[in-house]
């Protein structure tokens, strides 16, 4: 399939994994990262309405010297018994995550944003994911390398500590960073995005 679009596509993020994922779509894209402050979690009523929250602000930030482009605003966090695991600060907090997310189900939350002018488009994506019980010195080892700071609870399932994830339920890419599936019909509905060949997309 081929995917265009008359607007600009601007994603306001500088994860490689979301890059990679937008690009499936083989429309041109810029990159644009929003380097607003994101909003401590305490300020808001549920990881939800956190994350959606981030989402509308990176948008946001980048839309308003956009106004032509659609941009794509998105965050990911990671969330155990209501505790949002953000990405650690140094090694003591990443293996303390790990260890918290050893033998049990967590919930991985993405949220994405899409705005262009005064319109906008926002939904979230929400995915179970179960880890194995982790050996300490699986913990040790991984946290010794560079893996782990970059990323929401101290892991990410397309490197090398998807090894510690027995099982999920849900939207694999949207754990990655980025429910490309489900933006690009939001964009279709939306007339952001269109088929080449095919009818319009309905819900």
């Amino acid at each position: 399939m081929k995917f265009t679009s008359k607007h600009p596509l601007i994603l306001a993020s500088q994860s490689p994994r979301r890059q990679e994922l937008l690009s499936l779509l083989g429309i041109p894209f810029d990159i644009v990262p929003s380097d607003i402050p994101e909003p401590d979690p305490k300020g808001f009523k549920s990881p939800v309405d956190y994350v959606n929250a981030c989402a509308v602000q990176k948008a946001n930030d980048i839309a308003g010297n956009h106004p032509e482009a659609f941009v794509i605003g998105s965050d990911t966090v990671v969330v155990l018994d209501g505790e949002i695991l953000l990405k650690p600060k140094d090694k003591q907090q990443a293996s303390a995550y790990l260890r918290k997310l050893s033998g049990k189900t967590h919930e991985v939350i993405t949220a994405v944003c899409v705005r262009q002018g005064e319109k906008e488009v926002s939904f979230h994506e929400r995915v179970e994911v179960r880890f194995y019980k982790l050996p300490e010195g699986w913990i040790d080892a991984y946290t010794d390398t560079e893996d782990p700071y970059d990323k929401a609870g101290a892991y990410g399932i397309q490197t090398v500590s998807g090894l510690f994830v027995e099982k999920i339920e849900g939207d694999y890419n949207a754990v990655v960073g980025l429910p490309i599936a489900k933006l690009l019909q939001h964009l279709t509905h939306a007339g952001y995005v269109k088929v080449e060949g095919a009818h319009d997309y309905a819900q």
